[in-house]
């Protein structure tokens, strides 16, 4: 039986190089529509706050 843990692990490792090569690709992606997202959701918090602050004064 420890031989065939051993030969899983062994497998699990070479699945995870190959996925880690893919990522950054992804991962830079994600990073720019995550922080596009942020920045939109930001601005537009800004401007519903100053707006109704600007209304109630």
């Amino acid at each position: 039986m420890s031989k065939k843990k051993k030969r899983k692990i062994k497998n699990t490792k070479n699945d995870q190089k190959v996925v880690e090569q893919k990522q950054p690709e992804k991962s830079k992606t994600l990073i720019f529509g995550g922080i596009l997202l942020a920045m939109s959701s930001i601005g537009l918090l800004i401007f519903v706050l100053s707006d109704k602050v600007f209304h109630l004064s």
